[in-house]
């Protein structure tokens, strides 16, 4: 069983939609659904691109200057993200695209004023960026930096794959695990992913740009930094011995939910009517495979 944060929170939305993500969605299978449902899964809002952007200045363009210790200015940062937000956008407002905004594919109204907000939020994010001084201390002071690196370990029945927007690596200290959100309003904090991000770092194998030792500290000396650009604020922790319990706990029971949910069968012999859908209206309306599940509804 394959396990993430982001698929099993799909799954305890919609198990079906769960299903159209994980498994049934395919670029390369001959049945035109399948690959209908793959395009689907590209489909993104406004508000989730523009948290795509901040991710991708900071990690493909912030985090390089400080490795090679060059200058990035947030006026170097914001007018890449401009560049992206120019470019992307007329790519993502074509009908039927190969990546396309939701509200394109669903017929969702797209004002000025949305792209207005998104573009300012991405601004925001990025000065808070630059303005959090606890945060550009530790990266100026890393030994290496790897942003957006996916990682894998095993926990039971479960394959664990975690993507720390960044790890950094110190001389003669554990490592920092970072995470940064863009979200308008951060209603919750987003503990269990770092703390198992933390664990992933400890338990995966070293990839090969690590530095030496990189792997031969113990969990709980992780350092984990949540960093909330829109509203600038940072939290920094360490994962006591109960919250490893519970992050492998919380691992554990989900997959397992997630595994019977199948009810035994292969996955080539499974089908969307075999997963129930959601009970919950706001998320059957922004569901990127609606179009399929509503005429698998009608079948």
């Amino acid at each position: 069983m394959r396990w993430s944060f982001s698929a099993y929170g799909t799954f305890r939305r919609c198990q079906r939609q769960w299903f159209y993500k994980q498994v049934f969605a395919s670029a390369l299978a001959n049945d035109p659904n399948r690959r209908e449902a793959h395009r689907l899964s590209k489909l993104e809002s406004v508000q989730a691109w523009r948290g795509k952007i901040v991710d991708t200045v900071i990690s493909e363009t912030i985090i390089p200057c400080i490795s090679a210790k060059q200058s990035c200015t947030v006026s170097d940062a914001k007018r890449r993200a401009d560049d992206l937000f120019t470019s992307q956008k007329s790519q993502r407002i074509v009908p039927n695209g190969a990546v396309t905004f939701f509200e394109v594919e669903y017929g969702l109204p797209l004002t000025i004023d949305v792209f207005d907000k998104a573009l300012t939020d991405i601004h925001t994010a990025l000065d808070n960026f630059f303005e959090a001084e606890q945060v550009l201390k530790i990266l100026q002071s890393a030994k290496s930096l790897v942003p957006q690196r996916a990682l894998s370990f095993k926990h039971g029945v479960a394959s664990v794959r975690v993507v720390p927007d960044l790890i950094t690596f110190q001389n003669g200290q554990a490592p920092a695990v970072l995470d940064w959100k863009v979200n308008t309003y951060p209603m919750r904090d987003y503990w269990l992913q770092l703390v198992t991000g933390a664990i992933a770092v400890t338990r995966c194998n070293p990839h090969r740009d690590w530095p030496s030792g990189a792997t031969q500290y113990n969990t709980n000396e992780v350092t984990l930094l949540e960093v909330q650009l829109l509203s600038g604020d940072v939290r920094i922790h360490t994962a006591s011995e109960y919250d490893i319990h519970e992050a492998e706990d919380f691992i554990s029971i989900s997959a397992t939910e997630m595994e019977l949910a199948g009810d035994g069968k292969d996955s080539k012999n499974l089908h969307p009517k075999d997963y129930p859908v959601t009970s919950e209206p706001r998320t059957c309306q922004m569901c990127q495979f609606r179009k399929l599940c509503w005429e698998v509804a009608c079948e």
